[in-house]
Protein backbone atom coordinates (compact mmCIF):
# COMPACT_ATOMS: atom_id res chain seq x y z
CA UNK A 1 0.00 0.00 0.00
CA UNK A 2 2.53 2.43 0.51
CA UNK A 3 4.82 1.24 -2.24
CA UNK A 4 1.23 2.47 -4.53
CA UNK A 5 1.21 5.43 -2.67
CA UNK A 6 4.62 6.67 -3.54
CA UNK A 7 4.34 5.74 -7.11
CA UNK A 8 1.03 7.91 -7.36
CA UNK A 9 2.93 11.08 -5.59
CA UNK A 10 6.17 10.44 -8.17
CA UNK A 11 3.71 10.84 -10.85
CA UNK A 12 2.09 13.51 -9.94
CA UNK A 13 5.07 15.40 -9.12
CA UNK A 14 6.19 14.55 -12.40
CA UNK A 15 3.29 15.50 -14.46
CA UNK A 16 3.11 18.60 -12.16
CA UNK A 17 6.78 19.38 -13.03
CA UNK A 18 6.12 18.72 -16.77
CA UNK A 19 3.15 21.27 -16.69
CA UNK A 20 5.09 23.78 -15.00
CA UNK A 21 8.02 23.62 -17.58
CA UNK A 22 5.18 24.24 -20.03
CA UNK A 23 3.76 27.29 -18.08
CA UNK A 24 6.83 28.44 -17.78
CA UNK A 25 8.19 28.21 -21.59
CA UNK A 26 5.79 31.18 -22.89
CA UNK A 27 7.57 33.19 -26.13
CA UNK A 28 9.80 36.23 -26.16
CA UNK A 29 9.53 39.08 -27.72
CA UNK A 30 12.44 41.64 -28.35
CA UNK A 31 12.54 45.21 -29.13
CA UNK A 32 15.75 46.67 -30.14
CA UNK A 33 16.55 50.63 -31.71
CA UNK A 34 20.17 50.87 -33.10
CA UNK A 35 19.96 54.74 -32.27
CA UNK A 36 17.70 57.07 -30.68
CA UNK A 37 18.73 60.50 -32.29
CA UNK A 38 18.37 61.00 -35.95
CA UNK A 39 18.76 63.64 -38.33
CA UNK A 40 14.78 64.38 -40.15
CA UNK A 41 14.87 62.30 -43.62
CA UNK A 42 17.54 59.50 -41.80
CA UNK A 43 16.71 55.99 -40.78
CA UNK A 44 16.59 54.39 -37.15
CA UNK A 45 16.46 50.36 -37.25
CA UNK A 46 14.33 48.92 -35.08
CA UNK A 47 14.21 45.42 -34.32
CA UNK A 48 11.35 43.48 -33.07
CA UNK A 49 12.65 39.69 -32.52
CA UNK A 50 9.80 36.88 -31.25
CA UNK A 51 11.07 33.76 -30.15
CA UNK A 52 9.14 30.06 -28.93
CA UNK A 53 10.14 26.80 -27.70
CA UNK A 54 9.27 25.36 -29.88
CA UNK A 55 7.82 25.91 -34.08
CA UNK A 56 5.32 28.50 -35.12
CA UNK A 57 2.60 26.85 -37.22
CA UNK A 58 1.16 30.38 -38.68
CA UNK A 59 3.01 33.46 -39.46
CA UNK A 60 3.70 36.18 -36.48
CA UNK A 61 1.21 39.06 -37.15
CA UNK A 62 3.15 41.94 -36.90
CA UNK A 63 2.16 45.59 -35.55
CA UNK A 64 2.69 48.40 -38.08
CA UNK A 65 4.12 50.82 -36.17
CA UNK A 66 2.56 53.97 -37.86
CA UNK A 67 3.40 56.90 -36.20
CA UNK A 68 1.67 60.53 -36.68
CA UNK A 69 4.76 62.55 -38.76
CA UNK A 70 7.10 59.73 -38.69
CA UNK A 71 7.67 57.39 -41.95
CA UNK A 72 7.79 53.94 -41.47
CA UNK A 73 9.49 51.38 -43.91
CA UNK A 74 9.88 47.94 -44.62
CA UNK A 75 13.37 47.33 -45.88
CA UNK A 76 13.46 44.61 -48.46
CA UNK A 77 13.47 41.14 -46.51
CA UNK A 78 12.44 42.65 -43.94
CA UNK A 79 11.44 39.73 -41.85
CA UNK A 80 13.55 36.55 -41.43
CA UNK A 81 13.43 33.57 -39.19
CA UNK A 82 16.04 32.88 -36.47
CA UNK A 83 16.90 30.92 -33.36
CA UNK A 84 18.89 31.35 -29.80
CA UNK A 85 19.56 28.31 -27.38
CA UNK A 86 18.16 29.31 -24.15
CA UNK A 87 19.09 27.46 -20.85
CA UNK A 88 20.47 24.61 -23.37
CA UNK A 89 17.16 24.27 -25.86
CA UNK A 90 16.75 25.55 -29.09
CA UNK A 91 14.33 28.35 -29.43
CA UNK A 92 13.13 29.44 -32.78
CA UNK A 93 11.68 32.67 -34.22
CA UNK A 94 11.69 35.10 -36.15
CA UNK A 95 12.85 38.82 -36.54
CA UNK A 96 11.24 42.18 -38.71
CA UNK A 97 13.46 45.15 -39.33
CA UNK A 98 11.32 48.79 -39.43
CA UNK A 99 13.16 51.83 -40.80
CA UNK A 100 11.65 54.50 -38.86
CA UNK A 101 12.53 58.41 -39.60
CA UNK A 102 11.49 61.31 -38.03
CA UNK A 103 9.98 64.03 -40.85
CA UNK A 104 10.43 66.83 -38.62
CA UNK A 105 12.24 68.11 -35.19
CA UNK A 106 11.14 66.82 -32.28
CA UNK A 107 10.49 63.75 -29.71
CA UNK A 108 8.44 60.97 -31.06
CA UNK A 109 7.10 57.83 -29.03
CA UNK A 110 5.84 54.76 -30.42
CA UNK A 111 3.52 53.01 -27.46
CA UNK A 112 4.04 49.32 -27.29
CA UNK A 113 2.39 47.36 -29.93
CA UNK A 114 0.41 44.19 -29.71
CA UNK A 115 2.05 41.50 -31.74
CA UNK A 116 -0.14 37.50 -31.53
CA UNK A 117 2.15 34.64 -31.73
CA UNK A 118 0.63 31.32 -32.55
CA UNK A 119 3.02 28.50 -31.31
CA UNK A 120 3.23 24.62 -30.58
CA UNK A 121 3.36 24.03 -27.31
CA UNK A 122 6.65 22.06 -25.77
CA UNK A 123 5.72 18.16 -25.09
CA UNK A 124 2.17 18.29 -26.86
CA UNK A 125 0.58 18.38 -30.32
CA UNK A 126 -1.65 21.21 -29.44
CA UNK A 127 -0.79 24.86 -30.30
CA UNK A 128 -1.57 28.40 -27.99
CA UNK A 129 -2.06 31.89 -29.03
CA UNK A 130 -0.16 34.12 -27.26
CA UNK A 131 -0.67 38.67 -27.21
CA UNK A 132 2.56 39.77 -26.53
CA UNK A 133 3.73 43.65 -27.13
CA UNK A 134 6.99 45.71 -27.26
CA UNK A 135 8.64 47.73 -25.47
CA UNK A 136 7.83 51.67 -26.13
CA UNK A 137 10.06 53.77 -28.09
CA UNK A 138 11.31 57.27 -28.17
CA UNK A 139 12.83 58.80 -31.59
CA UNK A 140 14.14 62.37 -31.07
CA UNK A 141 14.42 64.13 -34.34
CA UNK A 142 17.78 66.61 -34.42
CA UNK A 143 18.29 69.40 -36.46
CA UNK A 144 22.63 69.54 -37.24
CA UNK A 145 24.24 72.60 -35.96
CA UNK A 146 24.46 75.02 -38.01
CA UNK A 147 21.58 74.04 -40.24
CA UNK A 148 18.64 75.31 -38.74
CA UNK A 149 17.45 78.00 -40.94
CA UNK A 150 16.95 75.45 -43.69
CA UNK A 151 13.91 75.58 -44.81
CA UNK A 152 12.55 73.18 -45.93
CA UNK A 153 14.74 71.12 -44.15
CA UNK A 154 17.15 68.61 -46.45
CA UNK A 155 20.23 66.65 -44.94
CA UNK A 156 21.51 64.16 -48.17
CA UNK A 157 24.91 62.58 -48.83
CA UNK A 158 24.95 64.40 -52.27
CA UNK A 159 22.44 66.41 -54.39
CA UNK A 160 22.44 67.56 -57.81
CA UNK A 161 20.32 69.33 -60.35
CA UNK A 162 20.71 69.28 -63.49
CA UNK A 163 17.84 70.56 -66.69
CA UNK A 164 17.68 70.07 -70.11
CA UNK A 165 16.00 73.35 -72.35
CA UNK A 166 14.40 72.85 -76.10
CA UNK A 167 16.28 75.10 -78.31
CA UNK A 168 15.65 77.87 -79.32
CA UNK A 169 14.29 80.05 -76.41
CA UNK A 170 14.12 83.63 -78.12
CA UNK A 171 13.03 85.04 -81.89
CA UNK A 172 9.78 82.50 -81.19
CA UNK A 173 6.32 82.26 -83.20
CA UNK A 174 3.02 81.77 -82.16
CA UNK A 175 2.36 78.29 -81.41
CA UNK A 176 5.72 77.38 -80.75
CA UNK A 177 6.88 75.82 -77.44
CA UNK A 178 10.18 75.72 -75.04
CA UNK A 179 9.97 72.64 -72.60
CA UNK A 180 12.30 72.22 -69.57
CA UNK A 181 12.84 69.83 -67.80
CA UNK A 182 14.63 70.14 -63.97
CA UNK A 183 15.75 66.74 -62.25
CA UNK A 184 17.08 66.23 -59.33
CA UNK A 185 19.29 63.80 -58.26
CA UNK A 186 19.35 62.64 -54.35
CA UNK A 187 21.83 60.26 -52.35
CA UNK A 188 21.26 59.03 -48.41
CA UNK A 189 17.65 60.25 -48.50
CA UNK A 190 14.31 59.85 -50.00
CA UNK A 191 13.54 61.89 -52.88
CA UNK A 192 10.10 62.50 -51.08
CA UNK A 193 11.72 65.38 -49.14
CA UNK A 194 12.36 67.55 -52.00
CA UNK A 195 10.28 70.88 -52.64
CA UNK A 196 8.89 71.88 -56.04
CA UNK A 197 11.08 72.52 -58.37
CA UNK A 198 10.14 75.15 -60.52
CA UNK A 199 9.49 78.80 -60.17
CA UNK A 200 6.22 80.00 -61.15
CA UNK A 201 6.46 81.59 -64.69
CA UNK A 202 3.89 84.80 -65.17
CA UNK A 203 4.72 86.18 -68.35
CA UNK A 204 2.32 88.10 -71.00
CA UNK A 205 2.17 86.36 -74.56
CA UNK A 206 3.72 82.82 -72.63
CA UNK A 207 1.03 80.34 -71.61
CA UNK A 208 2.27 77.64 -68.78
CA UNK A 209 1.47 73.97 -68.87
CA UNK A 210 3.38 72.33 -66.54
CA UNK A 211 3.73 68.35 -66.24
CA UNK A 212 3.00 66.54 -62.82
CA UNK A 213 5.90 66.07 -60.74
CA UNK A 214 7.74 62.41 -61.43
CA UNK A 215 9.38 60.90 -58.24
CA UNK A 216 11.43 57.52 -58.20
CA UNK A 217 13.09 56.17 -54.82
CA UNK A 218 15.67 53.82 -54.86
CA UNK A 219 16.49 51.33 -51.81
CA UNK A 220 19.80 49.79 -51.99
CA UNK A 221 20.90 47.85 -48.70
CA UNK A 222 18.82 50.59 -46.75
CA UNK A 223 20.43 53.12 -48.11
CA UNK A 224 18.13 55.48 -50.06
CA UNK A 225 18.55 57.35 -52.62
CA UNK A 226 15.94 58.67 -56.18
CA UNK A 227 15.61 61.68 -58.55
CA UNK A 228 12.37 64.14 -58.63
CA UNK A 229 12.18 65.29 -62.09
CA UNK A 230 9.83 68.03 -62.81
CA UNK A 231 8.53 69.59 -66.58
CA UNK A 232 6.85 72.52 -67.75
CA UNK A 233 6.57 73.30 -71.75
CA UNK A 234 5.98 77.32 -72.20
CA UNK A 235 3.97 77.79 -75.30
CA UNK A 236 4.18 81.10 -77.41
CA UNK A 237 1.07 83.46 -78.05
CA UNK A 238 2.06 86.60 -79.25
CA UNK A 239 4.43 89.16 -79.18
CA UNK A 240 6.53 89.36 -75.68
CA UNK A 241 9.61 88.82 -73.45
CA UNK A 242 10.63 88.10 -70.49
CA UNK A 243 13.48 85.82 -67.77
CA UNK A 244 12.45 82.82 -66.57
CA UNK A 245 13.93 82.33 -62.99
CA UNK A 246 17.23 79.78 -62.29
CA UNK A 247 16.58 77.84 -59.27
CA UNK A 248 18.32 77.47 -55.98
CA UNK A 249 17.61 75.05 -53.42
CA UNK A 250 20.16 75.09 -50.02
CA UNK A 251 20.78 71.49 -48.55
CA UNK A 252 22.61 70.16 -45.65
CA UNK A 253 25.70 67.90 -46.60
CA UNK A 254 25.65 64.81 -44.04
CA UNK A 255 29.42 64.03 -44.82
CA UNK A 256 30.77 67.33 -44.75
CA UNK A 257 28.64 68.87 -42.50
CA UNK A 258 28.22 72.10 -43.89
CA UNK A 259 25.00 73.79 -46.13
CA UNK A 260 25.58 73.69 -49.74
CA UNK A 261 23.80 75.35 -52.53
CA UNK A 262 22.69 73.31 -55.45
CA UNK A 263 21.85 75.66 -58.51
CA UNK A 264 20.63 76.15 -62.03
CA UNK A 265 20.59 79.06 -64.61
CA UNK A 266 17.71 80.44 -65.55
CA UNK A 267 17.07 81.86 -69.30
CA UNK A 268 15.71 84.56 -71.42
CA UNK A 269 12.54 84.06 -73.81
CA UNK A 270 10.89 85.94 -76.43
CA UNK A 271 8.21 85.94 -78.96
CA UNK A 272 7.69 88.27 -82.30
CA UNK A 273 4.66 89.57 -83.34
CA UNK A 274 1.99 91.68 -82.05
CA UNK A 275 0.62 91.25 -78.36
CA UNK A 276 -2.01 88.11 -78.23
CA UNK A 277 -5.24 89.70 -78.52
CA UNK A 278 -7.79 89.24 -76.38
CA UNK A 279 -11.52 88.43 -77.85
CA UNK A 280 -13.99 90.65 -77.03
CA UNK A 281 -17.33 90.04 -75.39
CA UNK A 282 -19.74 89.62 -77.95
CA UNK A 283 -22.90 89.36 -75.84
CA UNK A 284 -24.65 91.94 -73.64
CA UNK A 285 -24.41 92.07 -70.10
CA UNK A 286 -27.96 91.17 -69.77
CA UNK A 287 -26.88 87.93 -72.29
CA UNK A 288 -24.35 87.26 -70.28
CA UNK A 289 -26.80 87.37 -67.10
CA UNK A 290 -29.61 85.19 -68.57
CA UNK A 291 -26.92 82.17 -69.39
CA UNK A 292 -25.58 81.94 -66.40
CA UNK A 293 -28.84 81.95 -64.85
CA UNK A 294 -30.07 79.63 -67.36
CA UNK A 295 -27.04 77.60 -66.54
CA UNK A 296 -27.80 77.82 -62.62
CA UNK A 297 -31.00 76.43 -62.74
CA UNK A 298 -30.15 73.89 -64.84
CA UNK A 299 -27.22 72.93 -62.40
CA UNK A 300 -29.48 72.86 -59.53
CA UNK A 301 -32.33 70.64 -61.76
CA UNK A 302 -29.38 68.40 -62.24
CA UNK A 303 -28.31 68.46 -58.73
CA UNK A 304 -31.71 67.37 -57.65
CA UNK A 305 -31.53 64.52 -59.95
CA UNK A 306 -28.32 63.02 -58.97
CA UNK A 307 -29.26 63.48 -55.04
CA UNK A 308 -32.32 61.40 -55.88
CA UNK A 309 -30.87 58.62 -58.01
CA UNK A 310 -27.35 58.79 -56.24
CA UNK A 311 -28.53 56.78 -52.86
CA UNK A 312 -30.49 53.83 -54.57
CA UNK A 313 -28.04 53.43 -57.37
CA UNK A 314 -25.22 53.14 -54.84
CA UNK A 315 -27.17 51.04 -52.92
CA UNK A 316 -27.65 48.62 -55.16
CA UNK A 317 -24.33 48.32 -56.36
CA UNK A 318 -23.11 47.87 -52.68
CA UNK A 319 -25.72 44.92 -52.03
CA UNK A 320 -24.83 42.99 -54.93
CA UNK A 321 -21.12 43.72 -54.56
CA UNK A 322 -21.30 42.59 -50.62
CA UNK A 323 -23.32 39.11 -52.06
CA UNK A 324 -20.88 38.74 -54.53
CA UNK A 325 -17.67 39.35 -52.02
CA UNK A 326 -19.71 37.12 -49.22
CA UNK A 327 -20.66 34.66 -51.69
CA UNK A 328 -18.33 31.00 -51.80
CA UNK A 329 -17.05 31.22 -55.04
CA UNK A 330 -15.72 34.89 -54.63
CA UNK A 331 -13.90 33.10 -51.28
CA UNK A 332 -12.60 29.92 -53.70
CA UNK A 333 -11.36 32.34 -56.29
CA UNK A 334 -9.06 34.02 -53.25
CA UNK A 335 -7.72 30.93 -52.15
CA UNK A 336 -6.93 29.67 -55.66
CA UNK A 337 -4.81 32.99 -56.17
CA UNK A 338 -3.14 32.65 -53.09
CA UNK A 339 -2.17 28.76 -53.73
CA UNK A 340 -0.64 30.14 -57.08
CA UNK A 341 1.66 33.25 -55.69
CA UNK A 342 2.52 30.42 -53.39
CA UNK A 343 2.00 32.62 -50.38
CA UNK A 344 1.90 31.01 -47.05
CA UNK A 345 0.09 33.13 -44.72
CA UNK A 346 -2.54 34.43 -47.52
CA UNK A 347 -3.39 30.53 -48.24
CA UNK A 348 -3.89 29.83 -44.21
CA UNK A 349 -6.88 32.95 -44.34
CA UNK A 350 -8.29 31.79 -47.78
CA UNK A 351 -8.74 28.34 -46.79
CA UNK A 352 -10.73 28.85 -43.57
CA UNK A 353 -12.54 31.52 -45.20
CA UNK A 354 -13.68 28.92 -47.81
CA UNK A 355 -14.26 26.28 -45.76
CA UNK A 356 -16.56 28.23 -43.64
CA UNK A 357 -18.45 29.87 -46.17
CA UNK A 358 -22.10 28.14 -46.76
CA UNK A 359 -21.85 25.52 -47.62
CA UNK A 360 -19.79 25.11 -45.31
CA UNK A 361 -16.92 22.30 -45.92
CA UNK A 362 -16.69 19.65 -43.70
CA UNK A 363 -13.80 18.98 -41.85
CA UNK A 364 -13.28 15.84 -43.53
CA UNK A 365 -12.58 17.50 -47.01
CA UNK A 366 -10.44 20.00 -45.02
CA UNK A 367 -8.30 17.48 -43.38
CA UNK A 368 -5.27 16.85 -46.32
CA UNK A 369 -5.54 20.68 -46.68
CA UNK A 370 -4.55 21.48 -43.82
CA UNK A 371 -2.16 18.51 -43.35
CA UNK A 372 -0.07 19.67 -46.69
CA UNK A 373 -0.36 23.46 -45.39
CA UNK A 374 1.06 22.50 -41.84
CA UNK A 375 4.07 20.60 -43.96
CA UNK A 376 5.05 24.11 -45.64
CA UNK A 377 4.56 25.93 -42.55
CA UNK A 378 6.96 23.58 -40.36
CA UNK A 379 9.43 24.02 -43.53
CA UNK A 380 9.37 27.95 -43.01
CA UNK A 381 9.09 28.67 -39.03
CA UNK A 382 10.41 24.97 -37.72
CA UNK A 383 13.78 24.58 -37.42
CA UNK A 384 15.19 23.48 -40.09
CA UNK A 385 14.07 26.85 -42.07
CA UNK A 386 13.97 25.62 -45.37
CA UNK A 387 12.52 27.24 -48.31
CA UNK A 388 9.34 25.59 -49.32
CA UNK A 389 9.78 22.80 -52.54
CA UNK A 390 6.95 23.37 -55.52
CA UNK A 391 6.04 19.22 -54.77
CA UNK A 392 5.26 20.99 -51.51
CA UNK A 393 2.82 23.82 -52.68
CA UNK A 394 2.11 20.79 -55.57
CA UNK A 395 0.70 18.76 -52.62
CA UNK A 396 -1.73 21.40 -51.39
CA UNK A 397 -3.29 22.23 -54.89
CA UNK A 398 -3.94 18.34 -55.15
CA UNK A 399 -5.24 18.49 -51.50
CA UNK A 400 -7.80 21.51 -52.51
CA UNK A 401 -8.54 20.37 -55.81
CA UNK A 402 -9.93 16.51 -54.16
CA UNK A 403 -11.71 19.19 -51.49
CA UNK A 404 -13.35 20.73 -54.26
CA UNK A 405 -14.25 17.72 -56.06
CA UNK A 406 -16.16 15.52 -53.05
CA UNK A 407 -19.55 15.80 -53.57
CA UNK A 408 -21.46 17.23 -50.72
CA UNK A 409 -23.26 14.99 -48.05
CA UNK A 410 -24.45 12.51 -49.56
CA UNK A 411 -23.46 13.38 -52.84
CA UNK A 412 -26.47 15.43 -54.40
CA UNK A 413 -28.19 18.87 -53.76
CA UNK A 414 -31.57 18.79 -52.79
CA UNK A 415 -33.56 21.45 -54.56
CA UNK A 416 -37.16 22.75 -53.48
CA UNK A 417 -40.00 22.05 -56.15
CA UNK A 418 -40.23 23.96 -58.96
CA UNK A 419 -44.23 23.83 -59.06
CA UNK A 420 -46.27 23.16 -56.52
CA UNK A 421 -47.66 19.81 -56.19
CA UNK A 422 -44.85 18.20 -58.10
CA UNK A 423 -42.30 16.31 -56.08
CA UNK A 424 -38.40 17.23 -55.59
CA UNK A 425 -36.49 17.80 -58.15
CA UNK A 426 -32.40 15.89 -57.99
CA UNK A 427 -29.30 17.95 -59.34
CA UNK A 428 -25.82 16.24 -58.98
CA UNK A 429 -23.19 18.16 -57.29
CA UNK A 430 -21.85 21.64 -58.79
CA UNK A 431 -18.30 19.98 -58.79
CA UNK A 432 -18.24 16.33 -59.84
CA UNK A 433 -15.54 14.74 -59.24
CA UNK A 434 -14.28 14.54 -62.95
CA UNK A 435 -14.61 18.64 -63.78
CA UNK A 436 -11.88 20.64 -63.81
CA UNK A 437 -10.42 22.88 -61.51
CA UNK A 438 -7.49 25.67 -62.91
CA UNK A 439 -5.26 26.41 -60.04
CA UNK A 440 -2.94 28.15 -62.52
CA UNK A 441 0.87 27.19 -62.54
CA UNK A 442 2.08 25.55 -59.13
Amino acid sequence: MRLLFCIIISIAMSVGAVRAQQLDQQPIVETELDKSEVVPGQYATLRVRVLVPTWLPRPVEFPSMETPNMRVRLPERSTNPTSRTIDGTEWSGVSRSYLISPMLAGRFDIPAQNIVVTYAIPGSSDVAQAILQTQPVRITGIVPQGAEGLAPFIAADSLELTQEVTQPTTVLQPGQSVKRTVTAQIVGASPIVLPQLMPEVRIDGIAVYPDEPSVSEVDDRSVLSGTRTETVTLMAEGGSAGHVSGIELRWFNLKSGAIEMATLDGFDISVEGPPASRPAPERSTLMLAAAGLAALVGLAVLALLIRWAWPRAASAYHLRRARRLASKAWAQSVMLKAIHRHDYPATLRAVDEWASRPPVTEAARLAPVHQALTGIGRSIYGQTKGRPRSSDWRAVSEAVRRALAAPVGNGVYLLPPLNPGTAPAVAQATHPADAPVSFGEA
